[in-house]
């Protein structure tokens, strides 16, 4: 009974094993398309001289440092999994926290940008690189999101990940549409009021996930403290 036991409890582990093993590689992935592409796009949104490609781009680069929190807080979970005790979780969770702080940053500065271009909005936007870039964006964005999806409702660490592509994806779409209004309808304007729409979306995503990732990290403190 006992060796049956312990072959039982040895197949678990394995089984644990291999599902961080797959999250590592899942986040590895998520994360070179996501890096690459922000680079790229930074360098076009300072060509284009576009706000919302700029701040899309700014946004991902912050999803690229909050991937690589997420991508070392699964890698440290690897280790000693077979007692893996909470201070090892509490890791994924403070990453997660820190993931939706980072998304709560970043749109406050786009819409401090965004104001400030609508006081004078620029005359010199580049709509076909801006378009393009975008669209190739929303791409990306969506082969990570459905990447990351299934693995999403099972894990917090992954859910942060999610919801920073999900933004992304909402912000390529909105850079789309602002620039079929510059280059259709010469909306200049158009720019940075899909900026400042943005970064309230990206706000919107995050506030769940912070409020989620505190809750659970106090209530693991007033255990920690009780025991």
């Amino acid at each position: 009974m006992d060796h049956h036991h312990s072959a039982h409890c040895h197949d678990h582990t394995l089984v644990k094993d291999s599902n961080r093993s797959d999250k590592v590689a899942l986040l590895s992935s998520v994360l070179v398309l996501v890096g690459c592409f922000s680079l790229a796009e930074l360098a076009v949104g300072l060509w284009s001289n576009s706000l919302a490609l700029l701040a899309d781009s700014g946004h991902m680069i912050s999803d690229t440092l909050a991937l690589c929190i997420t991508l070392f807080a699964s890698w440290i979970s690897q280790f000693n999994s077979s007692k893996k005790t909470f201070g090892y979780q509490r890791i994924e969770v403070i990453s997660a926290l820190i993931n939706g702080i980072g998304l709560v940053a970043i749109a406050l500065w786009i819409g401090w940008e965004a104001i400030a271009r609508l006081q004078s909005p620029p005359d010199n936007i580049l709509s076909l690189p801006m378009l393009i870039t975008a669209g190739v964006g929303l791409g990306v964005n969506s082969i990570n999101v459905l990447l990351l999806h299934d693995s999403s409702h099972h894990d917090i660490n992954l859910r942060g990940a999610f919801l920073h592509i999900v933004a992304d994806v909402i912000s390529s779409v909105s850079v789309i549409l602002a620039a079929i209004a510059v280059a259709v309808m010469h909306w200049q304007w158009a720019d940075p009021v899909i900026s400042l729409f943005c970064s309230g979306l990206i706000i919107l995503s995050a506030i769940p996930l912070i409020i989620q990732s505190w809750k659970i990290l106090h209530k693991s403190f007033q255990s920690s403290l009780v025991s």
